[in-house]
């Protein structure tokens, strides 16, 4: 269920990507169209960038792994991601709820500097279930899966708009 729900939070992950390769610099301007349009092509490239985690996930599988060492890595780092997830998800349900000034301080005092630590929680999650797993198979599939998720946006600004 773990491996699941980091695969939806990572679709999440990479339509806010979208979302923030769509947006520009300036927020008083109407981007509603192009922000749609932004989150939709994060969400369309991150199958396409998860597919070597999942190729290799598959083949370990197929090759006699066992699924629970997946299964625990996955709840390990669902553990340590879920908080961080839930402070984004609450701060995005203020700016999508609330009048413009306060949409622009919940920007800046928590989406802002969540969007900065994001690759880092990220990052930092995935060594520690590297070393807790301690299993080679999962830490090639656990670093795929993390330059997939941290792939999106870059990709998205070099394409441009």
């Amino acid at each position: 269920m773990s491996l699941i729900v980091l695969v939806l939070l990572g679709l999440l992950d990479a339509a806010f990507s979208g979302f923030r390769s769509a947006q520009g610099r300036s927020g008083l301007i109407d981007h509603a169209h192009g922000d749609r349009a932004g989150m939709l092509r994060g969400v369309r490239l991150f199958p396409w960038l998860s597919l070597p985690a999942l190729a290799f996930l598959a083949i370990d599988l197929f090759l006699g792994q066992d699924l629970q060492a997946y299964g625990s890595s996955a709840d390990l780092f669902l553990l340590i991601i879920a908080p961080f997830a839930v402070i984004v998800l609450v701060a995005l349900a203020a700016y999508g709820i609330l009048r413009w000034e306060l949409r622009y301080l919940a920007s800046a005092i928590i989406l802002g500097p969540c969007t900065f630590l994001r690759p880092y929680v990220v990052a930092a999650a995935a060594v520690v279930v590297i070393v807790r797993a301690g299993e080679v198979s999962v830490a090639v599939a656990a670093t795929l899966a993390v330059i997939a998720v941290l792939a999106v946006e870059p990709i998205l600004d070099k394409r441009g708009k």
